[in-house]
């Protein structure tokens, strides 16, 4: 008795005093999929390009487009490859991302046009649907719309009824 009254106790403690536990999930955000070849259109109120590292800063409104995604942030820094190609896209401060079924928020992103991933980072908020979702971190690979959020997940799901 004394062992089931434990358990009980145990749980409805679990029910008010939630744990800070490290969440992941997966699944598909088939809406953040990008055409790679698709022109990219970069708006900003100030650029600043260095020679030092070959990399240009967009500051301030900053918003970037692609085929149907679009990223907006405070500060955008894009580095280039080598070949003098666009790899990365580096984006600080209330960064949202866009797409015709999708959006999120986040802290920070990181859109990699080489190996075609987009990594937000710090306050993320998703939303697909009737789905909403919060956490950490989450990332999603554009070939093919898999997608790994992590840290803190908190999800809602509509029922279609509210």
């Amino acid at each position: 008795m004394e062992r089931v009254l434990f358990i009980i106790i145990v749980i409805i403690s679990g029910c008010f005093f939630p744990l800070s536990i490290y969440a992941q999930t997966s699944f598909s955000l088939g809406g953040f999929e990008t055409n790679p070849s698709a022109p990219l259109e970069m708006t900003s109120d100030k650029l600043t390009i260095s020679q030092s590292d070959g990399s240009a800063r967009f500051e301030g409104n900053v918003v970037v487009g692609q085929g149907n995604i679009r990223i907006a942030a405070e500060l955008v820094i894009v580095r280039y490859s080598e070949a003098g190609e666009i790899d990365q896209l580096s984006a600080r401060g209330g960064v949202t991302v866009v797409t015709n079924k999708e959006s999120a928020e986040a802290d920070t992103a990181e859109y990699s046009l080489k190996n075609r991933t987009l990594v937000m980072n710090g306050n993320v908020m998703l939303s697909q649907g009737q789905i909403l979702m919060s956490s950490e971190s989450l990332q999603i690979n554009l070939n093919t719309g898999a997608a790994i959020v992590q840290g803190q997940v908190r999800t809602i799901l509509s029922t279609g009824s509210n």
